[in-house]
Formats: structure tokens, sequence, C-alpha cells
């Protein structure tokens, strides 16, 4: 008879570890994709700075337009890659969610 693997993760045999171990791992995949998408693109910005000394003398509302490219892009940024993570968290725990529980 073939055991479900709900009951693995009951009893946390070695199957429950590689599971729990697949997910652990997915998810770490997850985050440090979100890490390397937000960090790239806020590096990303000092270096558009240093490329572009025109920005330098633009203003936007009597603000120099370097000041509004640092401060203004990293809150939408970070709330999108966010939500991207967290819908893509939520589809990895309902997949596992799937596997181990009895049908």
């Amino acid at each position: 008879m073939s055991r479900l693997p709900s009951e693995d993760l009951s009893e946390a045999t070695a199957h429950a570890a590689v599971y729990l171990r697949r997910l652990r791992r997915e998810q770490l995949r997850l985050a440090l994709l979100s890490l390397v998408a937000f960090g790239g693109l806020i590096g990303a910005l000092p270096l558009i700075l240093y490329l572009l000394p025109g920005l330098h003398d633009a203003q936007l509302l009597g603000v120099p337009l370097p000041i509004w490219l640092v401060v203004v892009p990293p809150f939408p940024l970070f709330f999108f890659i966010g939500l991207l993570e967290q819908r893509r968290a939520d589809g990895l725990d309902e997949a596992f969610r799937d596997l181990v529980e009895e049908p």
C-alpha cells in the first residue's frame, strides 16, 4: 500500500525531509531572485547618475532631478517586487499543500 505525503510529514520520515527541503530551496530561490532584482535596479541608479551628468542640472518642481530619481522609484518598485514575490510564494505554498493533503 502506498503512503500519502501527509503521512510522511506527520511522522517526520525521510520523505518529509525531502518535501520540506525542496519547499525551502524554492522559497530561498524566490527570495534571492527578488533581492537581486531590487538590488540591481536600485543599484543602477547611481550608475545612471554618473553616466548622465546632464541630469544634475535638470530640476522638477524646484528639486534637482537626481534627487527625484533616488527617492521616488524605490518605493513603488519595492511594492511591486514584493507583490510578485508574495503571489509566487503563495503559489509554492499552495502546490506544497496540494501535495501533502489527503485527497
